[in-house]
């Protein structure tokens, strides 16, 4: 069971104690202070505890606020019907992507029903949902994959909403092409409803304003982001399996191609590493290769090589 709404009243709960402590002391009122300290207490022990049994399952609340929401008490449910659609869509994406390492430009994605969040009850505050991962597990000693994807779309949220033109410009750089996509729909949509997003995890709190929500939709209108998958043949010069980098020459160009490896061709060499069947440098392969190229609303473009498959070409006899 989720227990976000219990920190969110808890956390209100400690607001409004630490103003009558505070309204106490201003009084000279010894003993109210001491009653309002003693409260605090117990409720910052139960909220300290919450957080830490939540810290490492995927939960979130997701309120809004704006045209489709009438205080706290109706929102309107086309809206939200695809509001939550298209946060399903990046979270889909994110968690693909940790398993993969790369996403593929089309067709289905593997893992969209490991990622599949369940709304758990309605959120108080504005107007929202309570949306945890299937069969959460509140005991689970280290961060599930889908709680560590909605770390990131909460993460990349801020990004696109930041105030730091810079920093936004190098940001995008390392955001994925499908998961840029989603971004771009569920950000539109809050555009075009003129909503507003709070985003709560058990250990953080988001508050995406309007002016933050019009900086984004004004980022992604005027980045155009395309992917193109080739098949290279040539020397692979350069590897890191830990970093997942590799340094690659292709037949017939002077210039040594950067870049990264998806998850999976890093866990197969370390694989073959650990049964003495390591890659040689300086051998010849068949590189299937994903040229990502951005171009920013500054007018720069960036373009990025990701390895997605990587075959040895088998050796020639005289």
């Amino acid at each position: 069971m989720s227990d976000l709404q219990r920190i969110s009243d808890l956390e209100n709960q400690k607001a409004e104690l630490e103003a009558l402590i505070n309204e106490a002391e201003a009084d000279g009122d010894v003993v109210g202070r001491i009653n309002f300290s003693t409260r605090l207490e117990v409720v910052t022990a139960e909220l300290n505890l919450l957080r830490e049994r939540d810290a490492q399952v995927a939960e979130v609340s997701i309120l809004f606020d704006g045209a489709p929401v009438d205080g706290s008490r109706t929102i309107d449910a086309r809206f939200a019907a695809q509001a939550l659609a298209y946060f399903q869509g990046i979270v889909t994406r994110l968690f693909a992507s940790n398993l993969r390492g790369e996403l593929a430009q089309r067709g289905k994605i593997k893992g969209a029903d490991l990622a599949a969040l369940n709304i758990r009850g309605v959120a108080t505050g504005s107007f929202g949902f309570l949306l945890e991962e299937k069969d959460a597990d509140q005991t689970s000693s280290i961060k599930t994959p889908i709680r560590e994807s909605l770390e990131k779309a909460t993460a990349l949220f801020e990004e696109f909403t930041q105030e730091n033109e810079d920093e936004f410009l190098i940001d995008v750089d390392e955001i994925n092409p499908r998961v840029f996509t989603a971004l771009a729909k569920f950000f539109r949509h809050l555009e075009k409803n003129d909503a507003t997003l709070k985003a709560n995890l058990p250990d953080r709190q988001y508050n995406f304003d309007r002016a933050g929500i019009e900086r984004a939709f004004r980022r992604i209108s005027e980045t155009n982001v395309k992917i193109e998958p080739v098949t290279w043949t040539g020397t692979l010069v350069g590897l890191s399996p830990i970093k997942r980098t590799f340094d690659f020459k292709r037949d017939g160009a002077e210039e040594i191609i950067s870049g990264k490896f998806s998850h999976q061709v890093s866990q197969d060499y370390l694989e073959r590493i650990e049964k003495k069947e390591g890659i040689t440098l300086g051998d010849r392969f068949h590189a299937k290769i994903e040229i990502g190229t951005i171009r920013k609303p500054d007018g720069t473009i960036s373009v990025s090589y990701t390895v997605t498959d990587l075959e040895q070409e088998p050796p020639q006899f005289p």
